[in-house]
């Protein structure tokens, strides 16, 4: 059978996510299906992870499974990813060679690689992430790199449509929030993508600077329209969480200043009041609040908002191991 490796919510056809979905949610509160049984699951965590690194491997052992989680950034040998090369500097192992042995070990493998080139051009490209799709014989799945992260945008879906029920032509609105650190946009690019697909109507809204890949949103845009939905960008955030339904934040990075984080941090000093507040929410249709965190309490929203009543920031944590649970049955069993 030819493999399947999930490295994009985009590999996802619409009438697949909704079967995932499906799956998902007939899973919570049921005894899991022994669908991996026999079977062992490699996570690769070239950066830090709870809820991603936990929720897999819960996910995994509820299916029957086995889990190995290797902290790659201590445990494993200097990779190079790139062909025809001489490995005369740092790196005592090729991509190639660590995929395909770990092939013979496993039945899938989990990499999350976010890139720390300092170029945003080349961390967009996922270098490391896609050589080992590339060599590895199993499913690979995107535990998050520098462009997505799928397995989180399922989990936000699964939590939206069991609040919700019907998705289509729901408003959601993806806010950006301030953060001291420059923090991935992964997150941010994969829920644009599920949420075109089901046709939701969404608000993309940031300060100026820290636009997401165009091609995403261009490409999010067009799924909705499709769909029964629509996309726009506001650079208000009055604007943006006015009348919506749901309210997504993260902080993101900026590509316009990847190779420059300290000119980002001076730029990030006037915009503190990108926080989500009880006023913000109150400009809302009553919306449910949705983070995938970790968040720091009191730069991207408050602990009135965190901890309120339409908080749902654990059930999208909880969500995970059920996410998780459909997709490794749809890649794996």
């Amino acid at each position: 059978m030819t493999k399947r490796d999930f490295l994009s919510a985009a590999d996802l056809s619409r009438d697949e996510l909704e079967n995932l979905l499906e799956l998902a949610q007939r899973s919570r509160g049921k005894r899991a299906s022994q669908v991996l049984a026999g079977k062992t699951l490699a996570l690769l965590f070239f950066d830090r992870s709870l809820r991603t690194r936990v929720s897999f491997e819960v996910a995994a052992v509820q299916l029957g499974g086995h889990v190995i989680n290797v902290f790659a950034d201590r445990e494993l040998y200097d990779l190079e990813p790139e062909e025809r090369i001489v490995m005369d500097g740092r790196a005592e192992e090729h991509v190639k060679d660590a995929a395909r042995t770990l092939s013979r070990y496993c039945d899938g493998l989990g990499i999350r690689h976010l890139g720390h080139t300092g170029s945003w051009e080349r961390d967009r490209q996922e270098v490391l992430l896609r050589s080992y799709a590339r060599y590895a014989s199993v499913p690979v799945v995107n535990l998050e790199s520098a462009v997505e992260h799928p397995c989180q945008a399922i989990a936000d879906a699964m939590t939206m449509q069991a609040q919700l029920t019907r998705l289509s032509g729901r408003r959601l609105s993806i806010v950006w929030t301030n953060n001291p650190e420059p923090k991935n946009i992964g997150p941010c690019h994969s829920l644009l993508r599920v949420a075109g697909m089901l046709g939701m109507s969404i608000t993309l809204c940031h300060p100026l600077g820290f636009e997401p890949e165009a091609e995403v949103v261009a490409s999010a845009a067009k799924d909705a329209q499709a769909h029964g939905g629509s996309l726009r960008v506001v650079n208000s955030l009055d604007d943006g969480v006015r009348d919506a339904e749901v309210v997504y934040t993260r902080s993101w990075g900026s590509p316009k200043y990847w190779e420059d984080q300290e000119r980002e941090t001076i730029v990030k000093r006037s915009l503190q009041t990108w926080i989500i507040d009880e006023a913000a929410m109150a400009k809302t249709r009553n919306a449910i609040f949705m983070h995938p965190l970790p968040v720091r309490r009191g730069v991207g929203a408050t602990d009135g908002v965190l901890d309120g009543p339409r908080s749902l920031i654990y059930d999208q944590a909880e969500n995970r191991v059920h996410a998780q649970k459909a997709l490794l049955t749809h890649l794996l069993g």
